[in-house]
């Protein structure tokens, strides 16, 4: 079983929810634990918590990462409220998830001591902005290239964009990028077409269990306030991926400008000094999309992710 660690800025949009009842269900992973980051980390941790609990996985760690990127400005949407000290209260917090534990150490601490205990065996699956893996890399150089790869929701590698959790953290994933670990994207290149349509949301939202109301109730908040939009698993696939067999890939080397107008745009170059990074340029839609409300709903045992 793989070792791996989920990095997340679940309470946002929807899709790190089930990214992680996806790793659980998947049950081919050794979840060392989940670090959040970004706006407001622990109530993100207390989020993730909660929902490891409905998932019957209590056992599971979460850490506390940072809040602050390093140079941006971070978002607050005008349907959110703000706390004293100017950060946001995370849309899918509420106060019944304040008891829930999480653990004092914190996120970059807790990655750079598992790559110690597991030198070449740890995978971070990062869905959030990249800023908790560049205090790791910051901190704990030594530490950080012990881990053994990088599987990365991030990018946009085909459009002219600055995709999300990069735009977040540009700096923070320049450090990364250069930081000594593979890194592989799964851009919103492709992740932009695992939306759930509409029988699928009602499936979701109607299901019993636990985590089945939890996620149903994070489900339904995120459309309330995103009206209009699909929601769509980007973290989900990122996770699947981790084993893959749903996406194709090319290898190229990358620039993140941290200037002008390409302001974290993640750039394809021939320059020899760039780092050279894996990134999906394809997938198999119909198998994913089968493969993941399956494994949510355990209609038959997953094969570790393949997409066949």
């Amino acid at each position: 079983m793989k070792k791996i660690i989920i990095d997340t800025d679940i309470g946002d949009d929807i899709d790190d929810a089930y990214a992680l009842a996806l790793a659980v269900k998947m049950n081919c992973f050794d979840l060392l634990g989940v670090t959040t980051v970004y706006r407001n980390s622990k109530q993100r941790a207390k989020i993730a918590s909660a929902l490891l609990y409905a998932l019957g996985r209590h056992e599971v760690g979460v850490y506390v990462g940072n809040d602050y990127p390093y140079r941006e400005h971070f978002v607050v949407e005008p349907f959110e409220t703000r706390l004293p000290d100017g950060r946001p209260v995370i849309p899918h917090y509420c106060k019944q998830f304040e008891p829930m534990p999480v653990k004092e150490q914190s996120a970059s601490d807790f990655i750079a001591e598992q790559a110690e205990k597991f030198p070449g065996e740890i995978v971070i699956v990062a869905i959030g902005p990249l800023t908790n893996l560049a205090d790791v890399v910051r901190k704990y150089p030594l530490s950080y290239r012990k881990l053994s790869e990088i599987v990365c929701m991030g990018g946009s590698f085909a459009r002219e964009k600055a995709e999300w959790n990069i735009r977040c953290d540009p700096e923070a994933a320049d450090i990364v990028l250069h930081g000594g670990v593979p890194v592989r994207f799964v851009g919103v290149d492709v992740t932009a077409y695992t939306y759930l349509d509409e029988d699928a949301v009602n499936e979701l939202t109607s299901a019993k269990g636990n985590e089945f109301v939890m996620l149903g109730t994070m489900l339904k908040k995120w459309m309330d306030t995103h009206p209009g939009r699909r929601p769509t698993m980007h973290d989900a696939l990122t996770v699947a991926e981790v084993n893959g067999g749903y996406c194709e890939y090319k290898d190229s080397g990358i620039v993140i400008p941290l200037e002008g107008l390409y302001r974290a745009y993640t750039c394809r170059t021939e320059s020899a000094d760039a780092p050279v990074v894996s990134y999906a340029v394809n997938f198999d839609r119909a198998a994913f999309m089968d493969f993941f409300m399956e494994t949510l709903f355990e209609c038959k045992s997953a094969k570790e992710g393949e997409g066949k």
